[in-house]
């Protein structure tokens, strides 16, 4: 008998039908699968939201050296010029001039500090935090009167198509979600057509003595009380694994925070139970819509 298991006093033998024995890790792997579809769902949503506050209202404003003969190099003078015009425009909030060790750890990860000479033309860069929409082309014709060779890259520009793709994947694995969440309960429908025709006698048996299809459909529900116990703890079991290996991956990254675990290990313990109740629920509307119609057992 199992240690989760409240039949002691059952009249169907669902022990003795060792197909059952499968069940759980059936349940507790469409379990599993949810848990990973909503967890991937939070991991894109919060790197949508975190791309978001870290762009949004930046802009950068580049002045190319002069490598093709147009323009002067950039003096010290006119850098305070831009810094004053891009100040005065409405909306900025914050100007900040890089330095060339700043465009190096830019530059880093495509290309190494060793290969670049010591005499490489670094462009002049700004970065630019702006508060509100800002006036860019009336912004780029000032800029433009001190070198022709300033252009303005609007980070929503090109980031707004990896926003969209990531609100796609965002929304995929919400529909993930609810598909696998409802092939859960469509297993539960047909094993538990299974099991009425498996032992229709039984079931004619307490009719003809009195029993209600309540208490039949009470007995079914304690059965998936021990099936849902032994999938819940298959699931957490291959949730908390798997984000143990996460963050043995992660390590020294930074890309996982502590309440990011927390967040994961809430959800590998909550969408198990809500599973867990929705079987228990769609077990016994179940058995009483089968009950009331017996053509539906022996179909």
């Amino acid at each position: 008998m199992s240690i989760f298991s409240f039949n002691k006093n059952c009249d169907f033998d669902f022990v003795g039908d060792k197909s059952n024995g499968f069940v759980p890790f059936i349940i507790g792997f469409l379990m599993y699968s949810v848990t990973v579809s909503v967890m991937s769902s939070f991991f894109t949503h919060n790197l949508t939201v975190g791309w978001k506050n870290a762009l949004n209202g930046h802009i950068t404003i580049e002045i190319q050296s002069n490598i093709i003969g147009i323009g002067e190099i950039i003096t010290n003078r006119q850098n305070e010029e831009i810094i004053k015009i891009i100040k005065s425009t409405a909306g900025i909030k914050t100007v900040k001039k890089l330095q060339e060790t700043d465009i190096l750890k830019i530059l880093e990860p495509w290309l190494s500090s060793a290969a670049i000479p010591d005499n490489f033309p670094f462009p002049t860069i700004f970065d630019v935090e702006a508060k509100k929409n800002v006036d860019l082309s009336a912004l780029l014709d000032k800029l433009s009167k001190i070198s022709p060779l300033v252009k303005i890259h609007d980070h929503a520009n090109w980031y707004a198509p990896i926003v969209k793709i990531s609100d796609s994947l965002f929304g995929f694995a919400i529909i993930l979600s609810v598909l696998i969440f409802v092939t859960v309960c469509a297993t539960v429908i047909f094993i538990t057509r299974k099991i009425l025709s498996t032992h229709l006698n039984t079931v004619k048996i307490l009719q003809l003595i009195g029993a209600s299809n309540a208490y039949i459909a009470s007995q079914f529900k304690r059965f998936y009380w021990d099936i849902g116990c032994k999938s819940i703890l298959i699931s957490i079991l291959c949730s908390f694994i798997m984000i143990g290996g996460v963050v043995l991956v992660s390590l020294g990254t930074h890309c996982m925070r502590m309440e990011d675990i927390v967040t994961y290990g809430a959800i590998a313990i909550l969408v198990p139970l809500m599973a867990t109740l929705s079987i228990i629920v769609t077990s016994k509307k179940t058995v009483l819509f089968f009950l009331k119609n017996d053509k539906w057992i022996n179909g």
